[in-house]
Formats: structure tokens, sequence, C-alpha cells
């Protein structure tokens, strides 16, 4: 008999990334996949078993259905993990993960809500690198920032959001008090520019029972906030590799987590970014023969341990057409 799993956001790129992962796995055969999201006819839905459309959980009358539905979903399927592909569900899986454990052996692969919390605020995440002595990129709130705390040039960006959206450099002092005078009311911060778009990275830590059991390390380029080429050079770069387990040990999330950040002209690494989720790599990362959503799969359903031994090399993304016949 086949295991049921449920994959949030068949639209987005991390819930496709998830779904490719899976498709890509040696236990695809044991699977049942069931995906959802908010709109009909989304990419990942032509790759799963079944599909489902969920109410607006954006609008505050629709919360109640919503769970509703997840928990309709679960019951009808008999599913046994669930994988979330979009941000906005985190908070509400975390609530929802214990009620889904207890009454229906469904097991919610997200982090608690301390966890997105430092990882959905970028001043948060600060706070938190600082508390546990780690080093961190100088951050400060927009409205305590004066142009003399941080060396130009330095970033402009919303403490809430990802994909470098609403990111500016500031270059200098006109620069400042016109950025300034258009974010001061928007929620921003004013962070410390680290290296250059050569030398970021984007990272995977993998945790088990409140400990960082592995990791990944890939260099990668971006194009409108997406990885476009990701290049894997066996982890190799020690000083990340130290870097990244230490926020793992203190953060503690729950299965997979993205960390991103940049090097300095030392190599000295600086986080910017914890993204306390599946990130849109994660089908790259397969690629190289680090399969984390596999080798979750298998933890949890006590099937044969994934043995994650990823190849060095390089991963392009690319846009692909097919034809879905009615």
């Amino acid at each position: 008999m086949k295991s049921n799993i449920l994959i949030t956001g068949t639209g987005s790129l991390i819930g496709q990334a998830i779904i490719k992962s899976i498709n890509f796995s040696e236990i695809r055969d044991k699977i049942t996949l069931v995906g959802c999201d908010y709109f009909p006819n989304t990419v990942g839905s032509f790759w799963c078993d079944k599909n489902y459309v969920l109410p607006d959980l954006l609008n505050p009358l629709e919360i109640e259905n919503w769970k509703n539905a997840i928990i309709n979903i679960v019951m009808k399927s008999e599913v046994r993990i669930i994988f979330v592909g979009v941000d906005f569900e985190l908070a509400f899986f975390a609530d929802l993960k214990a009620e889904l454990k207890e009454k229906y052996e469904c097991t919610v692969i997200v982090s608690n809500k301390k966890v997105i919390e430092i990882g959905n605020d970028k001043y948060k995440t600060y706070e938190f690198l600082l508390e546990h002595g780690i080093r961190a990129p100088r951050t400060y709130l927009l409205e305590e920032m004066e142009d003399s705390k941080l060396d130009y040039p330095f970033i402009l960006k919303p403490r809430n959001g990802a994909r470098s959206r609403g990111v500016e450099i500031v270059k200098g002092v006109e620069s400042y008090l016109n950025l300034y005078e258009k974010y001061k009311d928007k929620n921003y911060i004013a962070q410390e520019l680290i290296g250059t778009c050569d030398t970021e990275y984007t990272c995977g830590i993998l945790c088990w029972d409140g400990v960082c059991i592995d990791n990944i390390i890939l260099k990668r380029v971006l194009k409108e906030g997406n990885t476009i080429y990701a290049e894997y050079s066996g982890n190799s770069e020690t000083k990340i590799k130290e870097y990244i387990k230490c926020i793992g040990d203190a953060l503690k999330p729950y299965g997979s987590c993205n960390l991103q950040l940049r090097t300095d002209k030392d190599g000295i690494p600086y986080l910017f970014e914890i993204n306390p989720r599946f990130s849109g790599t994660t089908y790259m990362r397969a690629l190289f023969g680090y399969n984390e959503v596999e080798f979750i799969i298998c933890k949890i359903m006590g099937w044969k341990d994934t043995i994650l031994n990823p190849k060095q090399g390089k991963v392009y993304r690319f846009f692909e057409e097919r034809l879905v016949m009615e």
C-alpha cells in the first residue's frame, strides 16, 4: 500500500521543487502525491496523483475554512506527511502541527513559531545571531539609522520578505536621504554590505531532533531573486561549513532550513537571511545527490535511510514548456 504525502503550493517554486525531488527519488513508487494550492491548474498539480484547491488563507474570514480543508484532505487521503511549499502558510501549519500528529498521525515538516518568527524578520535574525555570539553584518532599524553608522555602500531592505524584493543599495549621502524619505514608514532596515554577488551562497541545513545533522553549500547566481545557477564544490568551504553548523545548532529548526550568506574579502561568511523552510533550490540539491525530501520521508516512514552523497558540479535553471491534453 502506498503512503500518501501532501505538498502545498503546487504553483510555487518551493512546492514544485519538493514535488520534483520526490518524483526524482528512488521511493516514488511507494508514494501517492497529493497536491494543493489556491489556484486550479498549477504546473505542479499535473505532477501529482491528486490535487485540491484551498480556501484563501490570506482572507481572515477564510482561516477556519482553510484549517478544515486541510484536515479533510488529511482524513480523506490518509496523509502521513505534509511538506509546506508556501511561505505564508508556515505559521498556520506550526499551529496545526500538534493536532494533525495527535489525531491523524500526520507529520508536518515545519519548524516551531519562534524559529519562523526569527526567519521572517531580518532584524530578529540579526538579534538572534548577536544573542548567540554568531557573526552578523551590522544592522539597524531604519528609523534609528544615521548615515554615519555604516560605511557606503550599504543596503536598505524590508524587515520582512524574501527573494531580494525591495532591496536598495545606498551609494552615498544623497542616495541615502532620498531612499530614507521613500522607505522611512515602510518597516525597513539598513544593513552592512558584505562581499559581492560573486561571493554569495545559498546553504541548506538539515536538522533532526534538535541536532544539525547535515548541510550543503552552493555558490549561486541570482536573477530576479531566484537562483538560476548553482555550483557545488564538495562543501570545501570550511569556514562556511563551521559557521552554518553553529547557526543550525543554535536555531534548531525542524527538517530543512535555508541560509543565505556572503563572504567578505577574507572569505569570512556573514549570514543575511534565514528561510525556515525548504528552498527554491531543493530540487537543484537533489540533482547533485542531496535529496533532503527523500531523506526526511524515509526517516518518518521508517524506511531505509537515504544516503546524502552529493557530487561536485553545476546546475542550471531554465524555463520549460509542456503540453497538457484535456
